[in-house]
């Protein structure tokens, strides 16, 4: 079974990213530049470490390239944004990495999904403040797709499940923010 969830993840992951890409070259989507931008790298990171240490690799690499492909669409479109929360995601962000740099593989996976849900604070933050410009389908696939990669790892330990609990955190909480218009409209509505 959990030969199947792994690949199985990334493939939700790239399906995901597709309808994203797709929203975005209709422009119906907004999202945040720097996050995917820092997604890419540390993605990567974690997809290179996670198979140096033979671990569950699937859904970091579906992401490493979709977020990269996301990136680029995004930077074309000239959806880039630049505020003090980007200046220090990415300063926290690169901290992780010179300690990924200093301490090793299996602390890689630790600090660059750390890293991972630091990057994600532009991304969590549009969504909260704009939660229409967020589409809640996708970022529920991902959810899907990280909680599939969490239950298929072998057993559980850093290279096998860190990475996509990690994952879960932040897209779980993207998920409730797209869903803050939805929700008070019907907390309004009379039982």
């Amino acid at each position: 079974m959990e030969a199947f969830l792994r690949p199985f993840a990334g493939i939700i992951g790239i399906a995901a990213y597709l309808l994203l890409i797709a929203g975005i070259i209709k422009s119906k989507v907004r999202q945040s530049f720097v996050a995917f931008l820092l997604w890419a790298m540390l993605d990567a990171i974690a997809t290179i470490t996670t198979i140096l240490k033979e671990g569950n690799y699937w859904l970091s690499l579906s992401n490493a390239l979709g977020a990269a492909i996301v990136a680029i669409l995004l930077a074309l479109k000239k959806q880039v944004s630049w505020t003090w929360v980007e200046t220090t995601t990415t300063i926290l962000v690169i901290i992780c990495l010179n300690v990924w740099y200093f301490a090793g593989a299996t602390e890689g996976i630790i600090v660059s999904s750390l890293a991972m849900v630091i990057a994600s604070v532009p991304q969590m933050r549009d969504t909260y403040k704009t939660p229409e410009e967020t589409p809640t389908t996708v970022y529920s696939m991902f959810l899907a797709a990280n909680i599939l990669s969490l239950i298929g790892g072998k057993e559980w330990t850093i290279e096998d499940r860190f990475y996509s609990g990690c994952a879960v955190f932040l897209c779980a909480v993207i998920v409730i923010f797209s869903l803050k218009n939805t929700l008070k409209i019907k907390q309004r509505q009379p039982s």
